[in-house]
């Protein structure tokens, strides 16, 4: 899709849609004003995109009728529900608090996010002009990443021994997520758009963005984000071996192998080594195994232990139902997100979730080429960041994944339409 298609797609949803795309565009910008939260909620960006984007998504909802169930839409209206419950009971704990607010509404997102792109996306190129909405604001976190590697660093973190540029957003992830994203998108072009576009002009955007996406990974120093992209570009040259273009494929992985002979032990040692340092050591029996995944493992094992002490109905429905303080569990504290849904939503509401992503992965059958490469790419990044992070507390994340969900959910006339 170029600009100028972008411009007309934009211009022809309704305003009740319209908000969507235009929120994408100028999320990383709200993001980087996470600061202000600091100086009062009620001028901060994140909160106040926070508080509107479900009311914009219920108008939307009421306006306009929701496309027929699939059995992923099943699950995900059952995962839904054990959403909305965990809710109730977390403000309902805390009815005053701003921070019960914050975790509502955090809670809530995949929810009225999920259901609104259903009906946003009803054709490849609504699907497309989110993709192309996603690389415009891309050009944001770009310029932000250049300033700080060629000016001065907003915000520096130390961890593992490496500093980490990581803007004025809240954390290092939203960097991550952003090449993660991007990188999808122009692989996934390369792909669904060899018989349209000339392959040079692709050839080109996969080098730009690559470049750029490379620098932001050595100077992030996130093991996730690193694997995520690793595994993405493998899955890339897999499919692309399936095209007429396999030489470009071919071309890729010569010139990786050349500057890795030349630079690569420099750029393990120095970006790559520091954050397995410990993992190694675990591994050769010199660190207890609680400090596995730079102490995560230590974390995972006590909330677990304490989690299985609650009552059984706690265990199944979530920790909300215990009336104490589960902000650290149903958060970002756990750093993994199947820990964070179990204790959120309980067990009932994990095998919801779970079951929902397999029918999701079930649709793999009915999609063309370029469409399983996409599906393939966004499963692997949801999964692997949910090993160490928590992507669906993360809202950039969650319009990037449930925008190709809702896609690849259309009937298979529309996805080719």
């Amino acid at each position: 899709m170029s600009f100028k298609e972008w411009r007309e797609w934009l211009g022809e949803l309704p305003p009740v849609l319209r908000w969507f795309p235009l929120l994408v565009l100028v999320r990383p910008i709200i993001d980087n004003l996470y600061f202000l939260k600091e100086v009062s909620p009620l001028i901060s960006p994140p909160y106040i995109a926070g508080v509107l984007t479900p009311v914009l998504c219920i108008i939307a909802m009421v306006k306009y009728k929701l496309p027929r169930f699939t059995s992923a839409d099943k699950s995900f209206s059952q995962w839904s529900v054990m959403l909305m419950f965990s809710a109730l009971f977390t403000a309902l704990f805390d009815p005053l608090s701003l921070l019960s607010l914050e975790f509502v509404l955090k809670l809530t997102m995949p929810v009225y996010l999920f259901f609104f792109l259903r009906i946003l996306i009803r054709s490849r190129r609504d699907l497309h002009g989110v993709l192309n909405t996603f690389l415009y604001s891309a050009v944001a976190v770009a310029a932000i990443l250049l300033f700080e590697l060629i000016i001065n660093p907003i915000s520096i973190e130390d961890s593992r021994g490496l500093q980490r540029i990581q803007g004025s957003f809240g954390d290092v992830v939203s960097y991550g997520m952003y090449i993660i994203f991007t990188t999808v998108i122009v692989t996934y072009y390369f792909l669904s758009r060899q018989h349209i576009v000339p392959v040079q002009k692709l050839t080109r955007l996969l080098i730009i963005v690559s470049g750029i996406n490379l620098l932001g990974l050595f100077n992030i120093h996130h093991t996730a984000t690193y694997t995520i992209f690793i595994l993405i570009f493998a899955l890339f040259l897999l499919f692309n071996m399936q095209t007429r273009h396999r030489s470009v494929g071919f071309a890729v992985v010569l010139v990786a192998g050349f500057l890795f002979s030349f630079f690569g032990s420099e750029i393990v040692a120095e970006k790559i080594t520091p954050l397995l340092e410990t993992d190694l050591a675990v591994y050769q029996g010199e660190k207890d195994t609680d400090q596995l995944l730079h102490g995560r493992m230590g974390r995972w094992r006590m909330m677990l232990s304490n989690f299985t002490e609650e009552p059984v109905h706690v265990q199944f429905l979530g920790y909300p139902l215990s009336f104490s303080y589960a902000y650290s569990y149903i958060g970002i504290g756990s750093h993994n997100d199947f820990l964070r849904i179990l204790f959120a939503t309980g067990v009932v509401g994990l095998f919801f979730y779970l079951r929902f992503l397999y029918f999701i992965l079930r649709r793999m059958s009915q999609s063309g080429k370029a469409q399983r490469f996409l599906l393939s790419a966004v499963t692997v990044a949801l999964l692997f960041y949910s090993i160490s992070v928590t992507p669906t507390f993360y809202a950039p994340f969650m319009y990037f994944a449930l925008s190709v969900f809702a896609f690849i959910l259309l009937p298979e006339k529309l996805r080719s339409a």
